[in-house]
Parts: structure tokens; sequence; C-alpha cells
């Protein structure tokens, strides 16, 4: 109880905020009174919001609702203290001049507003709104207003009655904070002499977590402890799987599975902790962090029993080729205070990178291995012991079927393989027994009518079976990308990967808060960046002949036809920029083409290489066709790509075309070898091969009826000439796509 009460413990300045009066009792009862006035109004309101919703534990609503008044003791003192840490720890004061209602029109400022390496930004600010779907974003700090507010609220009230919580068991909770996540992120916690750079969410949770783990311990000694899966590409592809037909669900469904098993430890550890829902305070991209009392001895027992159960969980499936690490870290209560945080932060880390590395001598993994697996091993993972494909994949497989048409996710917390689909939502949810806890990144195409009526499907030489409501295998996806024309098609049967992930974000969450960290803030920009690839990227993607590998946390790994992926990642650059509007805040990435019947575990490991050479090329980079571009020179040179369009449709009007183009890689390909010290002789050539070509080709002579055509096609390749020799093999990227694009199938 004393978790819920410390997370609802603020609601009531989401209802004062709608401009409803509260009566005198409830302002006798919980305000703080003064000879002439009551102040800290919002906690009368909050017991008159926790009624409106449905609550009737007058316990419970005494505990959420006094945390102002005077000589508290027992739990409502604990909830008092906890507050008291959580606002200090986020909030700072502000100079500026106030105005009456300032409080309820001041909109949240961005967290990318405050937080940078070098450039200070400008201050952006979200204006009241759902956390759903695209966001809007202003630079008025005064647009919000009661009406909004009481809009906002009907709604939040309408939806919690909906479920009809009575918090008898976890999915109550678990649904509490995901609504309360939905309606309150976006209103400032704290506004008056305060910067609004908080959410109300943020500071609830941080006072919830904070709560429970004073009442399990005391008010000076706390823990923070951080989950993950090491390795985790390892076991998403397999090592030495032959065929692709059923890798997509397989891949979609591994994915899903590090997700909901990461959700399932944490939860885990809070129910053997005695803590609750609210101490999991970061649970993104496959990584957890609890907010806890300092651990004892029986504690950190539980935590290695907790650990050894994961693993040898996962000594099935892999034999610990992947194992999870769990860490943590103690800390007093003085790092709560504004500045003192990023300590924490970046010990934890450091200790957590040092257990990553830590060999594991309990673990003999490889006992009787090899007599089971003289029979043979498993054809797609390449791993188990098994005769076909063993009993993890067959499950992993009918998971990746199964996500297309059912939308729920459910689990118990006895095993990781307990997970099963079910069809309960309009959207795909983490779920315990089918009630929508988080939002999942899991787009996949599926064939509808039309696509089965397509006639490129005949050109795929593999049987694979194509019904309506599917997921589409790499092979449809591949022809899906060509162009039919006349009966022809046209472009090339490639698949590639995206590769991506943030640039610097280690340094940004230690460095970029400069001094003015708290534990808050550093919730709000994790939730924040995590929604952009789970939520923004996904809505643009699922109109995309693409599949969603995983997507959360800062990293991305899609797959789809080359055509689109080159598509997501040009919308991802320009998005992502937007959305943060901060230039501190880019990614790197690497694009890979490759044939469907290539296996994917190789693709996978050439993209990382390729985007280790993007980050190594000073980050801000994407790395396409074996070359390195800047984001910024990646949508320049897209661009590029209509030059050669409008360059071969005059090349067709006087009989020449793509065989005339191929020449363009020669040039390309020995301006780019002269730069790099090639052989000057051979190399340098080019300038003069290129001219004579333009002129023996495009001469112009008397009443000749291209002469215009021809004098157009000469300006075009003088400026490519030019072109060639400032950029060289940059121009790879525009010739390929297009001229891929117009081979003949």
């Amino acid at each position: 109880m004393i978790g819920l009460a410390g997370f609802l413990h603020d609601i009531g300045k989401f209802r004062q905020r709608t401009g409803r009066t509260i009566d005198e009792n409830n302002l006798h009862l919980y305000a703080p009174s003064h000879k002439s006035y009551y102040s800290h109004i919002h906690a009368a309101h909050t017991a008159k919001a926790l009624e409106e919703m449905g609550i009737r534990d007058y316990e419970l609503i005494n505990l959420a609702a006094k945390h102002h008044l005077q000589n508290l003791e027992s739990d409502e003192e604990v909830i008092q203290i906890a507050d008291r840490y959580a606002s200090s720890l986020d909030r700072k004061e502000s100079n500026e001049v106030f105005g009456k209602n300032q409080f309820i029109t001041s909109a949240i400022e961005t967290p990318f507003s405050y937080v940078y390496i070098d450039k200070k930004p400008k201050k952006y600010y979200y204006p009241l709104q759902k956390l759903e779907g695209n966001l809007e974003i202003d630079d008025k700090k005064e647009i919000n207003s009661k009406d909004k507010y009481e809009k906002l609220y009907k709604e939040f009230l309408e939806e919690v009655k909906k479920e009809k919580l009575t918090f008898e068991n976890l999915e109550d909770y678990l649904k509490i904070k995901s609504i309360y996540e939905k309606f309150t992120t976006f209103i400032p916690s704290s506004t008056y002499k305060t910067y609004p750079d908080v959410s109300l969410y943020d500071h609830s949770l941080a006072t919830a977590a904070i709560a429970v783990a004073v009442k399990n311990g005391n008010k000076e000694e706390f823990s923070l402890i951080q989950g993950d899966f090491t390795s985790i590409q390892s076991f998403i592809f397999s090592k030495r799987g032959e065929s692709n037909r059923h890798l997509a669900k397989i891949l979609r469904a591994k994915s899903l599975f590090v997700n909901i098993a990461t959700e399932i430890v944490a939860l885990r550890i809070v129910k053997e902790l005695n803590l609750s829902v609210f101490n999991i305070v970061m649970n993104a991209g496959g990584k957890f962090t609890i907010l806890s009392h300092k651990l004892n001895k029986d504690d950190k027992e539980k935590l290695k029993k907790i650990k050894e159960w994961v693993n040898n969980e996962f000594m099935e499936v892999n034999f610990l080729s992947t194992k999870f690490v769990i860490k943590s870290i103690d800390f007093e209560a003085d790092k709560f205070r504004l500045g003192n945080f990023s300590h924490i932060y970046k010990n934890l880390a450091d200790e957590f990178e040092k257990e990553k590395l830590r060999f594991v001598p309990e673990y003999n993994q490889f006992e009787d291995y090899l007599e089971k697996a003289k029979e043979g091993v498993c054809e797609v993972c390449g791993i188990v012991p098994s005769k076909g494909i063993c009993k993890f994949c067959k499950k992993f497989e009918k998971l990746g079927s199964k996500l297309v048409k059912n939308k729920f996710v459910n689990f118990n917390l006895d095993s990781l393989f307990s997970i099963d689909i079910s069809n309960n939502h309009t959207e795909l949810y983490y779920g315990f027994n089918s009630h929508p806890v988080k939002r999942v990144a899991n787009v996949v195409p599926v064939f509808n009518k039309d696509d089965l009526e397509s006639k490129k499907y005949s050109l795929i030489d593999e049987k694979v079976e194509a019904k309506e409501g599917f997921v589409k295998s790499f092979y449809h996806i591949a022809v899906d990308g060509l162009i039919e024309e006349n009966s022809d098609f046209y472009g090339r049967k490639y698949l590639a990967v995206l590769k991506a992930d943030v640039d610097n974000l280690g340094k940004i969450f230690i460095c970029g808060f400069r001094g003015e960290e708290t534990f808050s803030r550093i919730l709000y920009l994790s939730r924040m960046i995590d929604y952009f690839f789970t939520t923004i990227l996904m809505d643009y993607v699922k109109n995309k002949n693409i599949y969603t590998v995983f997507a959360g946390g800062d990293d991305l790994f899609l797959i789809g036809h080359y055509e689109d992926i080159v598509d997501v990642y040009e919308f991802v650059i320009k998005k992502f920029k937007d959305y943060t509007k901060n230039d501190d805040f880019h990614l790197s990435a690497s694009i890979k083409l490759f044939r469907p019947n290539v296996p994917v575990h190789l693709v996978a490991e050439f993209a990382e290489e390729e985007l280790d050479k993007a980050k190594n090329s000073g980050k801000d980079s994407v790395s396409v066709f074996d070359v390195v571009y800047k984001n910024s020179e990646f949508l320049e040179f897209l661009e590029f790509r209509e030059f050669f369009e409008e360059l071969y449709e005059k090349l067709k009007e006087v009989n020449s075309g793509s065989s005339f183009m191929y020449r363009f890689y020669d040039f390309i390909e020995m301006a780019y070898n002269l730069k790099k010290g090639g052989d000057p002789l051979k190399n340098s050539r080019w300038v003069y091969l290129m001219r004579y070509l333009i002129e023996k080709n495009f001469e112009i002579k008397n009443n000749n009826k291209h002469a215009k055509t021809k004098e157009e096609i000469k300006k075009m390749l003088y400026l490519l000439k030019a072109m060639i020799e400032k950029d060289d093999i940059k121009l790879i990227l525009p010739l390929n796509m297009f001229m891929y694009s117009i081979r003949k199938y």
C-alpha cells in the first residue's frame, strides 16, 4: 500500500489545475492551515481525486494525502520523507517572475532542452497531451489551460474506472503505472518558484520507490540494482541457421522474449525483496534499474539465486553464450540532492561492465554436450542438441506466428518460458494475465488480399507459403520492392539490415546535466529516448515492408527491403533531430544489403562491423554500400538520385541509357583511388576519359533534332564531372539507388 500511496500522493496537482473546487472538509483534513489561508491545497485535491477514481480505501487516501501535514508518524511520515527526497532530487529553484495562474499555464520543458555536451540548446516545451503517437512540441512556455487539464483529467478518470482497479493483485499495480504514465508525463511536477522540467509521473515514481525503500530499511541508506542480458545479438541471431524460411518469425520472437524476460526478472526481484512495481524505475531496451533499500546479506543471497535461476534457464537455450547480469551499488540519502546523482549512475555503470566480464565458474555448460550432440544440433540455432528443430526454436517460431494476429503477451514469474500470446487489445503490449502494461516495438509485414494476387511472387524460387494475415517471408519482402511496368519487373531482390544507436549516450547521462542531474531527470530523459524508438518510429515503420528485430532504449535493428530501409533511416535522421531539437543528440548506423537466402547472423555481424566504422569516423554517421557518410551528407547525397534519374531520361532520348551510365562507376573509383594515393598514371586518366566520352557522344551537328537535349546532357555531365572531383566515392549512394531501380529483372 505504501508504494501505491507514494505513487498517487500528488495526483491532486492534476485535479487542482482543472479548476475543480474542493470542499472545506478536505482542506481541513489534508491541507496545512495558517491564520488566513491553507497551503499545499493540492493535497486536499489528492484525496478527492482518489475518490473520483473509485478508490474507497480511506487508509490509502489518508496515507497519500497527508504528506504536507506536521507531526506525522509511521507510514504517513515515510511518504513525507520520500516526497521531500524526491523533491530535492528533482527541483531547481527559478528566479523568474511568476504570474497568478502560472502553475496552471506552464508547460513542461523537454529533457533535451537542458541536457547537452557542447552547445546549450534552445528551450522547448511539451503542451499538455497524452503520451501516445506523435508529440506536440512548442517553444512557448505558457501554453496550458484549465480547459486542457479538465479534458485530460476526464479521460484519465474514464480509463481508470474502466479497469475497475481493486489493487488486490499485481496486474492492477502494473495497469495504474501504465495509465498514470500515459496521462501525467506532460504535467509539470512543480511550477511554483521552480523550473517546470520534471514530469508528475517521474516525481511520483521516484516518491513511491523511495517510500518503499525507506519502509523496508531506513531513511539514510539505499541501493540501486541493475539487470541486463549480455551478448543479446548472439542469442537473437543463430550461429549456423542454414535457412531463412522461418527465421523472420524466430528473430522477432527472440527479440520479444529478451524484453519480456527482462520484465519477468525485474518483477521477480521486487517480489523477492518485498519491493513494489514502482521500484522498477527504468526498464527499456532490455535493461532495468531498481531503487531499493540498502541490501543486506539475505537480500544479496536472494539476488544471487535469481541470477542463477535465469542463467540456468538460459543454459538450456544457448549454453550461456548469453547470460544475465545483476549488479547492485549502495549509496546514502545525500546523493538525492541536486547534482549528486551522476556519481552513483557512473559507478553503477562501471561496476556493471566489470560484472559482465567476470568468469562464472559455477556453470558447467558443456557437461555431456558432445555426447548429446552426436545425433545433430538444431537446424535453426545450431546450438541445442536436437534432431531437426529444437523445442526452443519451435516455441519461438510459434510465438513469432502468434505475434501477427494476437496482441497481448502473457507471462508468469515462475519461468522465462511461460511467455504466451493472446488477443485482448488493439495494440501489442507486455501483459500480465492479459492486462496492458507497456508498449512493445514489434512491427511486422503481413500478407493482405491484394498481395496474394501479385505476379511478383512468381519470381520466388523457394517454396514459401503465402496466406492472408500470415507473416511475409524475407523472400516475399525482397520481391515486393520490385517495380512492375508493362508486365516486366525492375529493381533488385535485395534486403538490408539497419543497425543504429544513439551516440555518446553514456557521456550525455553522466555529464550532460552539467551538475544539475537528478534521478527524476535521468528517468525522464531515458523514457523519452525510448519512446522515440518504440512508438514514433514504429508508427512510421508499420506501413513499410520492415521487420522490427528490436527497437527500444537507444538501439535499433530492422530488416526490410533495401529501399524501405534507406527511407526509414532518412526518416530517423530527420525525425530524431526534430524530436530532440538538440545538436548533441544524433545516431550512428550501418545499412548492409544482402540476398534473402544469406544467413542473417552473418549480415548482423557485418552490420556491426560497419556500425563500428561509422562511429570511428566521428559518429553522427552511417555506413552504406561500404562508404561512411555523415548523416547530413547521407541526406544530401540521397537527393542526387533525382539528378541521375533526370540524366537517364535525357540519355534515353538520344538512344543512350544505362550502359553509358555504368561508366560513371569507373570514373568514381578512379577519382577515389587517386585521392587515396593510388597509381597516378592509371587513375588520373579518368578526367580525360570522361571529357572524351562527353564530347564524342554528344557532339552537336547542324540540323540535329536532338541538339537541345545533347546540350542539356553535356551540361549535366560536366556538372557530374565536377561532383566526382569533389565527392568521388560519396556518389555511390545516389548512383546505386538509381541504377538498382532501373535494372530489368
